[in-house]
């Protein structure tokens, strides 16, 4: 079963004008693309985010924080038609230290569970509308961070092994940062410091914990995906041009 893993099960489909996303729909795309200047922020962002974006440093903290909830207001304005008319700045997105989510209160009405991440620039999004256990993940793989000493630092013997087992580094290195990515997927879903997933065996706890995981890889990134065995994800990649809210 642990070799199902390492297998690019993750579907994936560029966006397109026909493309219809459904609320388990994870859209993502390099947020270098973003132009801080070409959004009046008070239109697209609430209070609470625009308090958030002015507190990053750098400018490419900045590119991110606005990608990440650029994306998640497209998937709620285009999976959820009852909110396509709904102003940007009324969705606000805010992490909730007791459930350990990135909850969006919408309108100030309404609860929706969400999950982002981002690596180098890449930016993925996901909304969560049954609250069920789900999680994502991207990280850009590289082979010249020593990923075998991290992994024999970190990781689980039986994972150190598959990463060490490899024929080379190229493998070695898609098999450190999918392990990677199925521990951060793991820890979204289930809630748990991700610190604490990374010891054990991320097989096992998928296995004690009846979840699925999916995985791919895309333009040098390994994406995992950790949800209930009863539901179906899918990533739709998309450039800036079509993050548009008409």
């Amino acid at each position: 079963m642990t070799a199902l893993h390492f297998n690019n099960t993750l579907k994936h489909t560029p966006l397109n004008d026909k493309t219809l996303l459904t609320p388990r729909s994870i859209v993502f795309f390099n947020a270098h693309h973003i132009a801080l200047a070409d959004y009046e922020l008070n239109k697209v962002l609430s209070p609470f985010e625009l308090n958030t974006i002015e507190r990053r440093k750098s400018p490419s903290a900045k590119q991110e924080y606005l990608a990440s909830r650029l994306l998640l207001k497209f998937l709620v304005k285009h999976a959820l038609p009852e909110y396509k008319q709904l102003k940007l700045n009324a969705i606000s997105s805010e992490f909730d230290d007791t459930s350990a989510k990135l909850q969006l209160h919408i309108n100030n009405e309404r609860i929706i569970n969400s999950c982002i991440s981002h690596s180098h620039a890449m930016v993925g999004a996901a909304l969560n509308l049954q609250q069920s256990e789900f999680g994502f993940d991207i990280e850009k793989i590289s082979t010249k961070r020593p990923f075998e000493k991290l992994a024999k630092h970190f990781y689980h013997l039986d994972e150190i092994n598959m990463i060490c087992d490899a024929k080379n580094e190229a493998i070695k290195a898609d098999r450190f940062f999918r392990i990677w990515t199925l521990k951060e997927a793991l820890a979204k879903a289930t809630s748990r410091p991700v610190a604490k997933l990374l010891s054990p065996n991320v097989f096992t706890e998928l296995a004690l914990a009846k979840l699925n995981a999916k995985s791919m890889q895309f333009n040098g990134f390994d994406i995992s995906a950790v949800h209930k065995k009863n539901t179906d994800w899918r990533c739709f990649s998309m450039s800036q041009r079509q993050l548009t809210f008409e």
